[in-house]
């Protein structure tokens, strides 16, 4: 549970981080607007396939589950945070379940390219 809860402070470390690069690049105007909604969405999907992956190659066994713990950890938390600030709407099932899907398939890749001891 401690890896775990670790990855899910790099998740939102890596999150917050590259939010701060695309606001810079948005202040600037160095980007089109849909490039810049396109990288809004590709952000989290991509920090956390990274911190999946990483997850996944410290796993002992079944990868995909450890894709789904720290997967539904954020989906959580991401849910708590809509419901109080926005409205839950059918694009924000889509986004979770496709962060929960990213998650696992992650997890289960980087279980697979452990180096393994022979």
């Amino acid at each position: 549970m401690k890896k775990i809860l670790i990855n899910t402070g790099y998740f939102f470390l890596l999150l917050l981080i590259s939010t701060f690069f695309l606001t810079i690049i948005d202040y600037f105007s160095l980007f089109n607007m849909k490039i810049i909604k396109g990288l809004k969405l590709l952000i989290p999907i991509l920090s956390l396939a990274l911190i999946s992956y990483n997850l996944g190659k410290s796993a002992q066994k079944k990868g995909y589950i450890e894709g789904i713990k720290i997967g539904t950890i954020i989906i959580i938390i991401f849910t708590i945070l809509i419901l109080l600030l926005d409205k839950y709407q059918l694009k924000t099932l889509l986004f979770n379940i496709i962060l929960l899907l990213t998650s696992m398939l992650s997890s289960m890749i980087g279980i697979n390219k452990k180096k393994k001891n022979i």
